[in-house]
This record gives C-alpha cells, structure tokens and sequence, in this order.
C-alpha cells in the first residue's frame, strides 16, 4: 500500500469512473486497475462495485474513503512542516515590485493574506521598472513583478502570469474618459499622452499605436506610478501603463481598458531558472493555483 495508491483510491471515489480517474491520475487505466485491486486484496475487502463504466462504493469502500483522506491529509502536513523546518535556515526571498497596491494584491492572492505565511520570509523591495529588472538580473533580487512587456529580452528565465491583459489608459475623473468604461486606440490620436520612461515598456506601447496608424502625442513621461498620475492631472492628459491599471483602486483616478489592443500588457512574477531558493519552490507552487489561464 502506497500513498500514490491512495491517491487512485480517492479518484476513483470521486470519479465514479476509472478512465476519468485514470486521466485526473496522468496514469493509464489497466495500471490503475491493477493498483486497485491490489488494494483491495491487501485490505481483504471489495471497495468498489464495477459496473459497465461506474464505479460506487461498497460500505467499506465508504469507511476507507474516510480514513485514507484523513492519511493523506497528516502526509500533507508533516511534508509541509519538514519544508518549513528547512526554510528556517534560508535567506529571506527577495522580491521586487513596481506599483505597491498591486503588491497587497499579488500578497492577498497568493498568500490568502496582506503577509506571507509566517514560515515564508520574504522582503520586499519598491523601485522603478528599470531597477527592478537589473536587480532580477544582477541577482540581488530572487523574483520581480514586473509589466509582462518588460520581461522581453531577458534570457534564463521562467514566469508565471499574475494578470493578463491589454493596455490600459489612466485618466482623471475630470476628463471626459472617466465615464467610459472602455477605449480605443484611434480615441487616443489627438489625446496628450503621458507615458512610463521605462524603455521597454514605452517601446512596446508606442509601438502598438504605430501599428494603429497613430503618432502618439506625448507630453510627459514619469518614472513611478506617482509621476504619472500628477503629469496625468497637470496636463488633463491620458495616461498609458498595463493592464495593473484596471487592477488597482487609485483615488480620483480610473484605468480603461484600451479593447482593440493586443493582450501582452499584464502582469507577471518572474524569477531565474538557475535560483534553488526552497523558498522560491513554494512559493512556484502557490503561484499555480493563481495562475491565469
């Protein structure tokens, strides 16, 4: 009897099909079977009644459904508790971001909360898009959350998406767009723009108004979220950024999403193949339940 038995089990259970529990399982179905009557034999008892292509539990099969959730369930936690025994003696993760209320955010969803888990140490550390990706690449900084647009170019690197979606406009609500609850790009062709100076990201979001047929009009550019938004109400001008900007609640200030743009301007968490941070390897896994389709 193994755990990995156990598993086929209890989808077997929940299936009430073996070929469906033999695809959940990524195991071929005789190989399933055979565990499975193997189990039975062991235990000296049949657990399920075979019935074309259902499968329902006998009554023992209903006691040891019970009990083998219960097994598998302590097996989780002692696994869980070696990891953190382990993490203990590790730095801490160090994780850099650009806009700070899509940190709260990104902490809320994977974390359940506003803070990591107690056993997950992480520091955080707010700059400039430009810092943040030098600092992922130096390797002062073991994952970054960064603009999908900006992670062109980088090599040796894997990510998973936090936020898909396109770019995003940022205006006042005292301009005429405030009410809108979509743009789209040819709106923007006699609009004062203002924009990120981050390169990359400045490249990519002119570069889709060219493809547009649109010479943008920019009259400010801005280094943080910060500098945007005053030179967005100095200029009663519309500002460009990601699709973070639909994301976050920022007072006296709406993002729109641009609908006839491309969808590469989300969001993303970002890290180096080569880092072996444990840390970093939990903090993978939380990520997958997170992850946007």
């Amino acid at each position: 009897m193994t755990l990995q038995i156990l598993e086929y089990f209890i989808a077997v259970a929940q299936h009430r099909n073996f070929t469906k529990a033999a695809q959940a399982c990524h195991v071929s179905q005789p190989a399933l079977s055979r565990a499975i009557r193997g189990l039975e034999e062991e235990l000296g008892c049949p657990l399920l009644i075979r019935s074309g292509r259902t499968a329902t539990l006998t009554p023992e099969g209903e006691v040891c459904l019970a009990e083998v959730k219960q097994v598998l369930q302590q097996c989780a936690g002692l696994k869980q508790k070696l990891r953190e025994v382990g993490w203990k003696n590790q730095p801490p993760l160090r994780v850099g971001y650009v806009m700070r209320d899509y940190l709260k955010d990104f902490m809320q969803r994977v974390f359940g909360g506003t803070d990591p888990v107690p056993s997950i140490r992480i520091e955080t550390v707010y700059d400039i898009v430009a810092n943040v990706r030098q600092s992922l690449i130096s390797g002062e900084m073991d994952v970054a959350i960064l603009p999908e647009a900006c992670i062109v170019g980088l090599e040796d690197v894997e990510y998973r998406y936090l936020l898909k979606g396109p770019l995003h406009v940022i205006v006042h609500t005292s301009h005429p767009f405030s009410e809108r609850t979509e743009i789209y790009l040819e709106e923007l062709r006699d609009q004062p723009l203002v924009i990120f100076k981050e390169t990359l990201f400045r490249t990519g979001a002119i570069h889709v108004c060219v493809e547009a047929g649109i010479v943008p009009n920019i009259v400010a550019e801005g280094e943080k979220l910060g500098d945007v938004l005053a030179q967005v109400r100095l200029h009663n001008a519309v500002g460009i950024g990601s699709a973070l900007f639909g994301a976050i609640d920022i007072n006296d200030y709406r993002g729109i999403p641009i609908v006839d743009g491309p969808e590469r301007f989300g969001s993303v968490c970002v890290w180096r193949r080569k880092n072996q941070s444990p840390i970093l390897e939990e903090l993978k896994r939380l990520l997958e339940a997170f992850e946007e389709p």
